[in-house]
């Protein structure tokens, strides 16, 4: 039974509060489950009959965490370094998707080359998948889709990334701060609506990226 609960609620983490059917997989026909307490990653449940009860323990870090990137959005349209930095703790780090890893003066530097760049964002927006809490820390899986004016090339062009990534996040004592930025896959990436490999130094004149 516990074996095909995990199963059934996998596929059901994102539904808050939300009860789920378990159908035929009661182990004793005709006899109720007694009402038990069950703990499954950030999300405790209850089973009783032939339903789960489940709640997810994360929602107010989710609530907390919208806010929090909804910070990171207005810094970046504002193209305010200093208000993006202070959302990180001292010890940030970016794990790249490529192997490197920067250290906070290294991402640092590379967001404000990025700022410079930066004519006008036509679009940005963070989705918030899976919260996996553990203690003080909260990592969130994030896509990222970014569609902004930029100089590349000594040419003004419209960039349109998106990448899907792990960033993890500690509450301290001034609030939640991105510590670890991290699993990172980028998406398809355009350059003037042309398809390119996130990969490689630009190339106007290559022709387009077929992965």
């Amino acid at each position: 039974m516990n074996k095909l609960i995990r199963i059934v609620l996998t596929l059901a983490v994102g539904c808050t509060g939300s009860i789920v059917s378990l159908g035929q997989l009661s182990t004793t026909p005709g006899k109720d489950h007694k009402f038990k307490d069950h703990k499954f990653k950030d999300h405790k449940f209850k089973v009783k009959s032939d339903r789960v009860v489940l709640r997810d323990k994360s929602k107010p870090v989710r609530r907390a965490l919208e806010e929090q990137y909804a910070k990171i959005a207005e810094a970046t349209r504002r193209k305010d370094l200093v208000a993006l930095l202070a959302l990180r703790t001292p010890d940030f780090t970016v794990k790249t998707a490529n192997g490197e890893t920067w250290s906070y003066e290294q991402s640092a530097d590379y967001v404000k080359r990025g700022f410079e760049q930066v004519q006008s964002i036509v679009s940005l927006s963070f989705t918030i998948g899976m919260i996996d809490v553990s203690g003080n820390e909260a990592a969130a899986i994030i896509h990222q889709q970014w569609s902004r004016m930029q100089m590349m090339k000594g040419k003004l062009r419209r960039v349109d990334t998106s990448a899907v990534q792990r960033e993890t996040w500690v509450n301290t004592p001034e609030g939640w701060r991105l510590k670890l930025i991290d699993d990172v896959h980028p998406g398809a990436w355009f350059v003037d609506l042309k398809r390119v490999d996130p990969s490689k130094p630009y190339d106007s004149d290559a022709p387009p990226y077929e992965p």
